[in-house]
């Protein structure tokens, strides 16, 4: 019984060691380990971004409100409400166009590097309310939230039901006159990894033909940086260092025609309709509208 008071002391100091061991981990974001040097410099330049950034909106996520509409869940205008500042969203040109056949038969809105400057749609960019983005998982939060309203379930990448392919990947876009090369680096290292716990991009598959993807294999959207349709709006986009956005996989660029017969066929949800009233537009819109 002599030794019974050291034993509980030896309890309690197991204990405390416990208690701060798991308080460390917390603190190092569950990384109980100390890391190599080089990887401990990568994150704590992601961990500093300090960026401004938004979203570029190129179809229903603007004007529709629930992701779906049979159980009105609101899922889309909630996420607009809590993350975007849609009073400052500003029209930008981009190539655009419809190309990809939903599982409800409908035309919607890829990305096309075949679109070039003469052929140019217009679609929206809209800041994030958090602002700026200080870490890397603040960005991620925000892509998160995104791809959620986009019904990609939280992922980066989001396969269709019940294949191996995948139909979707959320992209990232880089202001070269803000972001320096050293920055953009180490962002899109983080970028990448997160894409590849997830799977690889067959980047082949987001695009027709021969012209190139829209996105390349770390993630990248293989765009310009936005060009806004007003050029007094130049300056504020200049301000911003990342854009996000949803690349899709193309089906196939339909005719005029083929267009203009699933635009008439579509009196659900006037994908379509809606997009051109809300001022996403593509160098075809014209020529569907006059047949409808």
């Amino acid at each position: 019984m002599e030794h019974l008071p050291s034993l509980i002391y030896e309890r309690k100091f197991k204990r405390r060691l416990k208690l701060r061991q798991m308080r460390r981990n917390i603190n190092q974001a569950e990384r109980p380990w100390p890391l190599p040097a080089s990887i401990s410099r990568h994150i704590t330049m992601t961990e500093n971004l300090n960026l401004k950034g938004g979203v570029l909106i190129i179809g229903s996520l603007l004007w529709q409100d629930h992701l779906d509409n049979d159980k009105k869940d609101n899922i889309r205008k909630l996420w607009r409400d809590r993350h975007l500042l849609l009073d400052h969203k500003i029209m930008v040109k981009v190539p655009i166009r419809y190309g990809r056949l939903s599982e409800s038969d409908i035309y919607t809105m890829t990305f096309s590097n075949s679109c070039k400057a003469t052929k140019q749609g217009t679609s929206f960019f809209v800041p994030f309310k958090k602002t700026p983005l200080l870490t890397f998982t603040d960005l991620m939060n925000e892509v998160k939230e995104t791809s959620i309203a986009e019904g990609m379930k939280g992922k980066l990448l989001s396969k269709e039901g019940g294949k191996k392919n995948f139909w979707c990947s959320m992209g990232l876009l880089t202001n070269p006159k803000t972001v320096t090369a050293g920055k953009k680096k180490e962002l899109i290292k983080s970028w990448n990894a997160k894409i590849a716990q997830e799977g690889t991009l067959d980047i082949s598959q987001f695009k027709i033909g021969k012209e190139r993807s829209c996105i390349d294999k770390s993630g990248q959207l293989n765009l310009s940086w936005l060009l806004p349709v007003d050029k007094r709006d130049a300056e504020i986009l200049d301000n911003y260092d990342i854009v996000i956005a949803t690349a899709t996989k193309p089906t196939k660029y339909p005719s005029i025609r083929e267009l203009s017969q699933k635009v008439k066929a579509d009196t659900r949800r006037n994908y379509f309709i809606q997009n051109y009233k809300h001022g996403i537009t593509t160098f075809q819109d014209i020529q569907v509208l006059n047949k409808l």
